[in-house]
């Protein structure tokens, strides 16, 4: 529970940030999963961002073999762990790129623009390729190990070309 509040205390303070950086009138995080319309500008680009990132972390962590609903921090939903794992990128992506978009001026399409926005952030950081070695790590810092493939699995049809250096390096 202390954790949890103290996680939600410095998402309040960068959401209060990011909407001074750009210039967005920000109350607090309101929305209504049910109905849409219900929020205003900024929180429905917070909402878009965050669904983003959820969809891909979410997909991240099923390739993976992890369950996502056996999370630590977020309990008792059925993504809690995507959750979680998609808390370790979201300031550093999406929500900068969601509060850059709200601050715009006349906006007819702010939740698209902030989905191809993220769009982009997937590629240009190459964010997938992130999220599973993240996950990783954060496990290996409680001491549990990785998953072994199930008996049954079957190696990758195409395997990946083995690189000329070591992973800091381009194939």
């Amino acid at each position: 529970d202390q954790l949890r509040g103290i996680e939600g205390a410095r998402v309040k303070k960068m959401y209060q940030l990011l909407a001074k950086r750009h210039g967005v009138e920000w109350k607090r995080r309101d929305y209504s999963p049910d109905n849409w319309d219900y929020s205003d500008i900024p929180n429905r680009c917070v909402s878009a961002a965050t669904s983003a990132l959820y969809g891909i972390t979410e997909a991240a962590i099923l390739a993976a073999g992890y369950a996502p609903a056996v999370g630590f921090i977020h309990t008792g939903k059925p993504l809690s762990f995507v959750y979680d794992i998609a808390d370790l990128f979201k300031f550093d992506t999406v929500i900068p790129a969601a509060f850059k978009i709200a601050g715009r001026k006349n906006l007819q399409d702010a939740d698209r623009q902030v989905r191809i926005a993220c769009r982009d952030i997937f590629r240009e950081t190459r964010l997938l390729k992130q999220i599973i070695p993240t996950i990783e790590g954060v496990l290996a810092a409680g001491g549990l190990q990785p998953p072994k493939p199930p008996k049954e699995s079957v190696p990758p049809a195409i395997p990946e070309a083995k690189g000329i250096g070591d992973a800091g390096h381009r194939h």
